[in-house]
């Protein structure tokens, strides 16, 4: 917090205004310019888990309730990405910030996707998975401004991130935090088991799922910015997600041991599956 509000002061001081459509004049006054972006970067990438300030986010998510994990991964993490937002679009490029945002992007998508293949705990693959959207996420930063998809990329996605992500949090609150409590989980209630393999399959980019769309408008205006290879790391990425969204899948497919029993779910988790699941099923 402190970061990000003197990122704000020194802005102010060097564009002589405390509206963002001002921060133009920082054309020319690149120290300043870059002084406010740092510190602003660190702010708001602390809030958003973005590489290298991601290292709360797992322990925090497994340490809190799920519902909480949940607001943390949706509610700040969307808030903050929009905040990026609002203050990059207007800041000369001449600060070379798109392609700051590109390297954190291109970093904070292959090191969360790299260390949820070793997850054993559904929270904290979770955990690096909203990390590795939150490069996703910049990607769309990047052409801000005078990009014509840019924009409406980040809506979509951000659309299809709430829907998605609120909806995998709730079936963990009803089968359990570990792998081993998955296991034979989609045999014992197939319908749930449905809803998380789809929330899975709509993370990693699969068509005809919400999250599908939201990518390509991703693509899309990172290749119209210029940034073809950021694009092909997100690509390769996706491919990353599959295998790390299956360790969770596998388990829910295979026989379930003798004894082991998930809780019933209680009726608003229920709602809760009954809005994300068909909103990321059809909404694409």
């Amino acid at each position: 917090m402190e970061r990000r509000v003197s990122g704000w002061s020194i802005s102010y001081g060097g564009a002589g205004s405390t509206l963002f459509s001002e921060l133009g004049r920082l054309a020319g006054r690149t120290l300043i310019a870059l002084a406010g972006l740092t510190a602003v970067l660190i702010g708001l990438g602390y809030k958003a888990a973005l590489m290298p300030f991601q290292f709360w986010a797992p322990d925090a998510y497994d340490g809190a309730p799920v519902s909480v994990a949940a607001y943390l991964s949706v509610i700040t993490k969307v808030a903050a990405i929009f905040a990026f937002a609002q203050i990059l679009r207007d800041l000369p490029v001449g600060t070379s910030w798109p392609m700051v945002v590109a390297l954190i992007a291109a970093m904070t998508m292959t090191c969360g996707y790299l260390a949820a293949l070793v997850q054993s705990n559904e929270v904290r693959l979770l955990a690096y998975s909203s990390m590795a959207q939150a490069g996703y996420f910049m990607m769309g930063i990047v052409d801000l401004g005078p990009g014509l998809l840019a924009l409406p990329s980040v809506i979509v996605f951000s659309a299809a991130y709430v829907a998605m992500n609120l909806g995998a949090f709730a079936v963990i609150m009803v089968a359990g935090r570990s792998l081993d409590d998955f296991r034979g989980f989609g045999r014992a209630r197939p319908v749930i088991g449905v809803a998380m393999v789809v929330f899975l399959l709509s993370m990693t980019g699969i068509p005809p799922l919400f999250c599908f769309f939201g990518k390509v408008l991703l693509f899309g205006t990172t290749i119209e910015a210029g940034y073809l290879w950021l694009a092909v790391i997100g690509i390769l990425n996706s491919v990353l997600a599959l295998a790390a969204y299956l360790r969770i899948v596998v388990p829910m497919c295979q026989p379930r041991e003798s004894g082991q029993d998930s809780a019933a779910p209680a009726p608003p988790l229920m709602i809760v599956l009954g809005a994300t699941a068909p909103i990321t099923l059809l909404m694409g």
